[in-house]
């Protein structure tokens, strides 16, 4: 078994991740084991279930040992309690890729979840006044605007999922590196996008970073920034951003909106995850960001976010 860098932490499987970091150490966050039994659930409560692509669906249960995941292709994925082990059972169609994507998605962000972090569906980057995030459903330009404040100098946190632990200081925590981009974004940038997409309709994936360009640290938590993006008109004068700061419980509902595992869980474990929500939004600003769509002032965005936020971030020590 081999130890991986993810999410502030290691993650030692007998599954290999190329797209993550191999590291030493001797007691890992998290251990991922295969295993070709499935115990019974005791006491098992169904917490919610959605659609992974057309046609395809995850379940998670809650019982008395932990949660269960079960998706229709890769299997299912036991959790304890405590979120630090993980037993995964393959399913019918368990490609590798997709059953990647499973662990460094759901199943973590449910055992970060264990531990006590709230898991949001964003991006986010560290600079100079601390960590950024960036909220918004699919196609709003969460990814691409990561990569464009990375390359311009700020450091990638994490892109996909951000862990945010909501203890005193808010603290967001480092992910998976790596990008998810869609055509459009792929070829503004002239990244390489024939490498396979996790799942069919699903992004590209960048990993092929500069150390330089990377936080392996837990970073206070500057801001969040739910992304807004509008059509600007042919010859019409508008600025490329414009932020607008929200109340607190209009920021909390929005974080318990996008977070990872909000619509799969109910009862006691959805009261978590509204009490987490409404102790990071009393602790850090959220801001609406209207910004202009398309990829023709991206250049202006970036400039205006790293103008707010002290530039690009600080070289760490161990970098």
């Amino acid at each position: 078994m081999r130890n991986y860098q993810v999410f502030g932490g290691a993650l030692r499987s007998d599954i290999e991740f190329p797209e993550l970091r191999v590291i030493d150490g001797d007691a890992p966050s998290w251990t991922l084991r295969s295993t070709t039994l499935v115990p019974d659930m005791t006491a098992a409560v169904l917490l919610g279930e959605a659609e992974v692509i057309p046609g395809c669906h995850v379940r998670l249960f809650r019982h008395s040992a932990g949660f269960r995941f079960v998706f229709d292709d890769t299997g299912s994925f036991d959790i304890t309690r405590s979120g630090t082990d993980i037993a995964w059972s393959k399913g019918p169609n368990a490609e590798d890729a997709w059953v990647r994507a499973d662990i460094t998605g759901r199943v973590l962000a449910v055992a970060m979840h264990a531990s006590g972090h709230l898991c949001l569906h964003g991006s986010a980057v560290a600079t100079g006044a601390g960590a950024i995030a960036f909220l918004a459903p699919k196609f709003h330009g969460k990814s691409t605007l990561a990569l464009a404040l990375t390359r311009a100098g700020a450091k990638l946190l994490t892109d996909d999922v951000i862990p945010v632990d909501p203890h005193t200081p808010v603290q967001a925590v480092p992910g998976v590196h790596q990008v998810k981009l869609w055509q459009d974004s792929a070829s503004h940038f002239g990244v390489d996008a024939d490498r396979p997409a996790p799942r069919p309709g699903s992004k590209h994936l960048l990993h092929d970073f500069d150390d330089t360009m990377l936080s392996n640290d837990r970073t206070p938590l500057a801001a969040i920034y739910l992304l807004s993006p509008v059509i600007v008109e042919e010859g019409a004068v508008a600025p490329a951003v414009a932020r607008t700061r929200m109340h607190a419980v209009p920021s909390a509902l929005a974080l318990v909106r996008h977070s990872i595992m909000g619509s799969m869980l109910s009862g006691a474990e959805a009261q978590l995850v509204i009490g987490r929500a409404t102790t990071i939004a009393e602790a850090v600003p959220v801001y609406q960001l209207t910004v202009a769509a398309g990829m023709e002032r991206i250049g202006d965005t970036v400039d205006q976010l790293l103008a707010w936020h002290g530039g690009a971030a600080v070289t760490e020590a161990h970098a």
